[in-house]
């Protein structure tokens, strides 16, 4: 399988549209409260970004497998 296979099954729409409102959210919640945080994973913009690409991916990715049953 190549990268394109790869990414045209496993990214679409659903994904991106879902990672961008994640992503949007995480720095919405670093920026209000995580940023003065004395604990690492919190106070960490990196982090707070990766997570939130995370967890829209996979959000986007039962969206995607929902509307194809």
């Amino acid at each position: 399988m190549s990268n394109k296979e790869f990414f045209s099954k496993n990214l679409n729409g659903f994904h991106l549209g879902s990672i961008i409102i994640f992503v949007i959210f995480a720095v919405i919640y670093w920026w209000k409260s995580g940023q003065f945080s004395a604990y690492f994973y919190k106070n960490n913009l990196a982090i707070v970004i990766v997570w939130g690409i995370l967890v829209g991916w996979i959000i986007g990715d039962y969206i995607s497998h929902a509307r194809h049953k």
